[in-house]
């Protein structure tokens, strides 16, 4: 499994992670999202990401479930929506997260979206204090400019800014911009989340290339070089950035299967070329 060293952390974590948006959803379907998990986990996928307002908390209930036997083997993620970004509401966020995952302590702790109710000031004091308590180990951002990654490090103190969560796909090459070189001059990882683009709707943002169209003849015609998949390519691009890890979302074992076909082997110059010439840069 090929690792990722945490920005101000010393330690290492895969540079595929397992997203869980939309996990807890359904109990029909818990089985088989426990059942992926741990299958991810076994072979090498022990980042696992998960967040308070997924499924109002049900993804965490999830997860508690999958790793209750080998938690101290998993890099644990978790996030406070931008609504409890208060104080007294982060550290009760962060309690009944504790809650929902059985766990005693979280890994990584993100604000999930910048909050336009609560100062981040007062928000990052929370997270200090979460950290002097033992309850979390590493504080991040999720969603989060350049200026406001500067503001939530400044009021960190010394507690160091670790990762910035953000959306990263072949239709969202935004944080090349600006938020990608930032955080690599500062030493802060990029945790991609939606490696294959937003759900329909969501941002307003194109979703994976559709079957026949000239980006996806190009992303097949690519994979065809290689003896791999559309999604396989798009997922090795993503990770062509130093710096960056990701975080897709696996439902079943086929899809943790196909991801970690995306390792072990590098695009070559020429192609990377070629994907971009057809998922330009919206410097938007």
């Amino acid at each position: 499994m090929r690792l990722h060293k945490l920005a101000n952390t010393g330690i290492s974590v895969p540079v595929i992670g397992q997203g869980t948006w939309k996990f807890g959803e359904d109990k029909h379907r818990e089985k088989d999202e426990i059942e992926a998990l741990r299958f991810g986990i076994e072979n090498g996928l022990t980042l696992i990401d998960a967040a308070e307002e997924y499924a109002n908390g049900g993804s965490e209930i999830v997860v508690g479930k999958a790793i209750q036997d080998i938690r101290n083997d998993v890099f644990l993620v978790t996030k406070v929506s931008a609504k409890n970004c208060s104080y007294k509401g982060v550290l009760r966020a962060a309690e009944a997260s504790l809650d929902r995952l059985k766990t005693s302590y979280i890994d990584l702790y993100l604000q999930h979206w910048p909050s336009d109710q609560y100062d981040v000031s007062e928000t990052m004091g929370a997270m200090v204090e979460l950290v002097n308590k033992g309850i979390v180990k590493y504080v991040g951002v999720s969603n989060f400019s350049t200026d406001l990654m500067e503001e939530a490090q400044h009021h960190l103190g010394k507690v160091p800014l670790v990762c910035n969560q953000v959306g990263y796909h072949l239709n969202d090459r935004s944080i090349e911009s600006d938020v990608l070189p930032f955080a690599k001059k500062q030493g802060i990882t990029i945790m991609g989340y939606s490696p294959f683009g937003y759900a329909p709707g969501v941002f307003g943002m194109k979703g994976f290339p559709k079957i026949g169209s000239p980006e996806r003849n190009a992303l097949d015609s690519i994979g065809a070089k290689y003896g791999k998949t559309a999604y396989q390519v798009a997922l090795n691009w993503v990770l062509r950035q130093e710096g960056l890890i990701t975080i897709p979302k696996a439902a079943n074992k086929e899809h943790i299967v196909d991801n970690l076909g995306a390792l072990g082997w590098e695009l070559q110059k020429e192609d990377i070329n070629d994907i971009e010439i057809h998922f330009p840069i919206d410097r938007r």
